[in-house]
């Protein structure tokens, strides 16, 4: 697994994760006067997920999986968060229709199946969500472009 480590100090400083909780956010955030990278966008705004899945299949890891982070309201002290990164600059809308469609490349789906696998049986974990079942009419990541019958199969649990 290729893997950088970027640390993001937001979120409890020890958990036992239960769960994991799946993401998507833009890679790049439109903004005035310039654009973020999803990674400094986070740091900005003090919130933070445990990983980061690239397009190109790199893990980019922020917080250590025995920390919690801020990334699902009421889950933070229990849960593994990751965020599969949509290619490409977005506004808030322009994220919102892209996750309609597909937009894992074949290495980030690999990348990301192989991350979840790893922290399903390291931790015991039985649980996995979207961010929109726990969050439902508040958010709708990953969206509809995110194979999740097929990624619960390839990641081990029961879809």
């Amino acid at each position: 697994m290729n893997e950088a480590q970027i640390p993001l100090k937001a979120g409890a400083d020890n958990q036992t994760p239960s769960r994991i909780v799946v993401h998507a956010m833009a890679e790049y955030i439109e903004s005035d006067p310039h654009d973020y990278h999803a990674v400094d966008l986070l740091r900005k705004m003090e919130i933070s997920a445990h990983a980061f899945v690239t397009p190109s299949g790199v893990i980019i890891r922020s917080r250590e999986d025995d920390t919690g982070a801020y990334h699902a309201r009421g889950f933070n002290t229990d849960s593994l968060g990751v965020e599969f990164l949509v290619p490409g600059v977005h506004t808030y809308t322009s994220f919102i229709d892209a996750i309609k469609r597909k937009y894992l490349t074949t290495s980030q789906y690999q990348a990301g199946v192989q991350l979840i696998q790893d922290w399903r049986v390291r931790h015991g974990i039985a649980a996995i969500d979207r961010h929109s079942d726990l969050s439902p009419g508040r958010k709708s990541d990953p969206g509809k472009g995110f194979p999740w019958e097929r990624f619960l199969q390839d990641t081990g649990f029961t879809a």
